[in-house]
């Protein structure tokens, strides 16, 4: 029984006005039966089906519900497996299907259940449809939430629209996962991750513990949820991987210009059409990057809503339109629901599943006034020096925040580079304990980096500020690091010759404590004098 679930058909076409003879690899935006030579070179591209599945059965759903001319097209069953061998034979046999009637019978699908349950599905729609607009109220709800849902400041899908249904977490068998995966559930409630993969989106980076082979390693990954035909859910870890070659995705080849898009912006920058390999169906999607893990997304467009407005900023129909249509809206002037305003890129991604503003395009009004001003040197003499001044300080404060006013990630601090925790905790506002910096003597030294909101930028602390006692800590290295690299002195070890060590803040031999006692015993011997 086993081996015959894993039994796969791929389907030949044959079209019955023309007589051309193709194999299936999936259906066209018309419901047409998307075609490829049927030679088994083109092997890797035929669409295969689960002879003991129902994907076969949303194939041809879905073609009788959009092709135009269902009944131009014959289709024949053919093994995947022996797909090399039989095809060749399926192609003589259909050249003249009627005089092979008998010969092609067993590999003929009928189609005529799927037609006929088809049509009873559209007839029963067309049923129900006076009933709808008879009752108007509903309707009218569902249009005040969609206003309310573009109304907000973030341009996220929420939770708003009618017969939304986040992922059931009694489905979710925690012990299963965390013995799998290391996952536990009270970690993902604490950070938020939980609430942001209950409604199908991605966890922040987190570290997982997977097992391979009775071995633990420990990698860090995005998670998600996804759910089965029956309703059971299971764990998707999205690993960090390697930058893509963006060669081709869901039967979508990239073009040079995608290619620049994903890579300058994260965002493929149009709509394009994708395969769902299990149903075959094209489907209009938005493509980005996930900026984390480096792993290609999409999502279809119709599930995409864009605002008409992000906090007290209007968008415009022309601007929805372009961001309908995957591009970018450059230089838009956001004004928050605090007064606070800058100056972004929109853009759709897919992980935000709505528009998001484009890493690295923010600037402060003042900082495009000044290159507008660059551009324009007639104007750029009355402005004076000090717009210079603050656009120097604006530019300089902008190294380390975002126009959101977010933390900008970095990867490094004084020649240490940073795991992806260490990133995820810098960026979450948190305190990096680095083990190896090296101080100016070459000893390595122990210290924490935090980011600074009041000064705009990130801060050396020899304890960790994150710890809030009353009585700070002796530090390791906080000794080492004023004498060594700050050009302190230390009472009792100032009259040492050699850089003080990780942790030392007093002599660390009978050598080295004579060196400290002996200027004090001449000190001694010219009082008595």
């Amino acid at each position: 029984m086993a081996k015959k679930k894993d039994e796969k058909d791929v389907l030949v076409v044959r079209d019955e006005k023309t007589g051309e003879i193709s194999v299936v690899a999936g259906l066209n935006a018309d419901g047409s039966p998307k075609r490829i030579p049927a030679k088994a070179e083109n092997s890797q591209s035929f669409l295969q089906f689960d002879r003991h599945g129902d994907v076969l059965d949303n194939f041809f759903k879905n073609f009788f519900r959009q092709c135009k001319e269902p009944s131009r097209f014959g289709f024949y069953r053919v093994a995947a497996d022996q797909a090399d061998k039989l095809l060749e034979v399926i192609k003589d046999l259909l050249k003249d299907p009627d005089g092979n009637k008998e010969m092609l019978a067993p590999h003929k699908v009928d189609t005529s259940g799927y037609e006929k349950k088809v049509q009873e599905e559209q007839s029963a729609e067309k049923q129900e449809q006076p009933e709808q607009k008879q009752d108007d109220e509903p309707k009218k709800q569902e249009e005040m939430e969609q206003k309310n849902e573009q109304n907000q400041e973030s341009p996220q899908q929420t939770q708003g629209n009618r017969g939304y249904q986040p992922i059931d977490e009694s489905k979710i068998n925690w012990q299963e996962l965390e013995e799998k995966w290391g996952v536990k559930r009270d970690d993902l409630e604490k950070s938020g991750d939980l609430n942001r993969m209950l409604n199908y989106g991605k966890s922040d980076l987190v570290r997982v513990s997977p097992n391979f082979g009775g071995e633990a390693f420990e990698l860090d990954a995005r998670l998600s949820f996804k759910k089965d035909g029956e309703g059971n859910v299971s764990l998707v870890p999205h690993f960090i991987r390697k930058e893509q070659k963006l060669d081709e995705y869901k039967e979508h080849k990239f073009s040079d210009d995608d290619r620049k898009n994903l890579r300058e912006t994260g965002n493929l920058g149009r709509v394009v059409d994708l395969v769902d390999r299990g149903t075959g169906e094209i489907i209009p999607s938005f493509v980005s990057i996930d900026r984390k893990t480096n792993e290609i997304t999409d999502v279809p467009a119709n599930k995409v809503r864009i605002p008409e407005r992000i906090g007290k900023t209007e968008i415009t129909k022309q601007e929805q339109d372009m961001l309908r249509a995957g591009l970018p809206v450059r230089d838009k002037l956001i004004e928050r629901k605090d007064g606070r305003k800058f100056v972004t890129t929109l853009q759709v991604n897919v992980e935000q599943r709505g528009v998001e503003f484009v890493p690295g395009t923010g600037r402060s009004p003042r900082a495009v006034q000044t290159q507008e001003t660059k551009n324009n040197p007639a104007q750029g003499q009355a402005q004076g020096t000090e717009n210079a001044a603050n656009t120097q300080k604006e530019q300089r404060r902008n190294t380390w925040t975002n126009a959101d006013g977010s933390i900008r990630p970095i990867s490094k601090w004084s020649g240490v580079d940073f795991t992806e925790q260490q990133k995820a905790d810098y960026v979450a506002g948190k305190a990096v304990k680095l083990e190896n910096v090296t101080d100016k003597q070459g000893f390595h030294a122990t210290m924490y980096i935090k980011f600074n909101p009041e000064k705009g930028r990130p801060y050396r602390y020899d304890t960790n500020p994150d710890n809030a006692q009353k009585v700070a800590p002796s530090n390791e290295s906080r000794t080492q690091v004023a004498v060594n690299s700050e050009g302190k002195t230390n009472e009792a070890t100032k009259n040492l010759k050699e850089p003080l060590r990780k942790g030392q803040t007093a002599p660390k031999d009978t050598a080295q404590q004579q060196q400290q006692e002996k200027p004090q015993k001449r000190n001694n011997k010219g009082m008595k004098m």
